[in-house]
């Protein structure tokens, strides 16, 4: 065993979960969290916002909270229920890449969009300021935006709806946009290649995250050369037939009632080819059902989601990083809602979308397997959002970490012992420190944690020392009598010290070792009713029993 290479641990968690996500949606905390929900939407105009929102678990098919709502000041306009369709717009990036994933899986990812898409094969580069290297870029590069191509190549431009900007260059005819945005037709493919082709870089491919609606419609058309399938008949194949997807929509749904279509919003635009970029029509339960069978891997295997729900690159702040093509919102959560001060950072997958006065969302957290969706509508929308999603952050992230806390608390919590050897293990929770706590490990009459401590060389430090326990998601469901295993890895601290901002628990673990066998592996059976019976260390090689 190298002692030497364990660096002076604090208490610094492990990226992930504290705990087992909480599997039951009435959970006392969960149930808490909705009242403190609706008195923080008090502060919501209701006369000119609509909106629906879900807040749900991957460990049940209905909501664990949901609320609708009708402007008050929309006279004749269709009550909001859970079916009701909004337009949900660049959430459709996210459904685009759900799509692809469960047709094509992530192998395309590296490859160059000038394989699949002849137009952009032939482009020259004649200047690197002024043309696109579409050979640097790639499929994954498109999904996670980070191409570096333009945002829009007509959606947006100003030329489709006046004839100068002061001071701006005079256009030719030919060089005003006539298709692909407000109020105007479609493009066909041959159109929008033609500006496409067109467009200025914004930066080098895969150097910065850049917005571009316009990389979604080529993965679209990357999908369609690919398979030979229209991109619509692959959404519908792969996510709205399997899911039951009945108030899912990738063309605009014309003859459907049940509506958030007032006479201001965007619900007529028709984006055409690059509808899988922001064109997509969905109501609070279809997606709510798209987010559950993420958390679920109801469509794609395991291992692939647990990559796509993982950071691609940074942004230019501290509690932002961008995925395929997450926004992801690294938010600070406490160790129980009473705790003065937060104890780690939930990574929080979710993809906002916009247009007219809609903003949506679809918001997952893997740590603990619930998500939400939000859909607003009206003349102060954006305001009204703003709180709805920071709200769900503060209040639903919290609720949900101390209600895996009550749950680990109740599953694991005790003291175990191996008969007749004088060895034993205590594991419970301390007060305002994430996960669970082991303070006290002992083998054979062997101190064991005061090895562990010194090794760590926390020996000069007050308090009480132990080990963090956290889910390292390995779980052998095939345990005794219908239980099953649940393995945690450890890791050395003193309760009371704050974590550091350079604390490296990723390059630190798993050094404890004795002949290949891990010392800091806590593998607990938990019988068939939920509870810990036994925990096994196999560095100790010992079997402890809960006493």
């Amino acid at each position: 065993m190298v002692t030497s290479q364990l660096v002076a641990a604090q208490n610094c968690p492990i990226l992930g979960p504290a705990y087992p996500a909480v599997t039951n949606i009435a959970a006392p905390k969960l149930t808490a969290a909705k009242a403190r929900f609706e008195k923080a939407l008090e502060s919501v105009n209701r006369s000119t916002t609509s909106f629906a929102i879900q807040v749900y678990s991957a460990h049940d098919d209905e909501p664990i909270y949901s609320t609708y709502h009708t402007a008050t000041d929309q006279v004749g306009a269709a009550a909001v229920g859970p079916d009701t369709i909004w337009r949900v717009f660049s959430v459709s990036k996210a459904i685009t890449v759900y799509a692809f994933l469960a047709r094509l899986g992530d192998g395309y990812w590296n490859e160059p969009i000038t394989k699949y898409i002849p137009e952009l094969a032939d482009a020259p580069v004649r200047d690197p300021i002024r043309d696109v290297n579409w050979a640097e870029v790639t499929l994954g590069s498109l999904a996670g935006q980070s191409s570096g191509i333009t945002r829009d190549y007509s959606l947006r431009d100003g030329s489709t709806v006046q004839s100068q900007i002061p001071g701006f260059r005079m256009l030719e005819d030919s060089e005003i946009v006539k298709c692909g945005s407000f109020g105007l037709r479609t493009c066909n493919r041959t159109e929008a290649m033609r500006m496409i082709t067109k467009t200025y870089p914004w930066a080098l491919s895969d150097q910065t995250p850049n917005y571009s609606t316009l990389a979604f419609q080529l993965l679209a058309y990357a999908a369609e050369n690919i398979t030979g399938e229209s991109f619509p008949d692959i959404v519908a194949n792969q996510l709205i037939k399997p899911l039951n997807l009945t108030r899912t929509s990738v063309p605009i749904p014309h003859n459907e009632t049940n509506v958030v279509n007032y006479p201001t919003l965007a619900w007529d635009l028709d984006l055409g080819d690059l509808s899988p970029g922001g064109g997509y029509s969905q109501s609070a339960s279809d997606l709510s059902a798209l987010g559950r069978s993420i958390l679920r891997s109801t469509l794609l295997p395991r291992a692939l989601t647990r990559r796509w729900l993982t950071p691609a690159t940074h942004t230019g702040t501290l509690r932002n990083s961008m995925g395929l093509p997450w926004e992801i919102m690294r938010h600070p959560v406490p160790a129980t809602l009473a705790s003065p001060t937060t104890t780690r950072n939930v990574d929080v997958y979710t993809k906002q979308g916009g247009g007219g006065v809609y903003t949506t969302l679809i918001g997952l957290s893997p740590d603990h397997d619930i998500g939400v969706s939000i859909l607003t509508a009206g003349d102060e929308t954006q305001a009204a959002f703003n709180t709805i999603r920071d709200t769900f952050l503060d209040v639903w992230l919290g609720a949900a970490e101390e209600a895996a806390r009550d749950q680990a608390q109740a599953t694991y919590e005790g003291t175990y012992a191996s008969d007749g050897s004088n060895s034993s293990v205590v594991v419970g929770l301390s007060p305002g420190e994430p996960a669970l706590f082991v303070n006290q490990v002992i083998s054979n009459g062997t101190d064991v944690l005061e090895y562990v401590v010194d090794a760590a060389g926390l020996g000069g430090k007050k308090g009480e020392f132990g080990l963090w326990l956290y889910p390292m998601g390995l779980v052998d469901e095939g345990g005794e009598k219908g239980g099953k295993r649940v393995a945690f890895r450890g890791w050395p601290g003193v309760v009371g010290e704050k974590p550091s901002e350079t604390c490296g628990s990723w390059a630190e673990s798993d050094r404890l070792r004795w002949g290949n066998y891990p010392g800091d592996l806590y593998v607990f059976e938990v019988d068939q009713g939920g509870k810990a019976v036994a925990v096994e260390n196999p560095g100790l090689g010992r079997v402890f029993w809960r006493v």
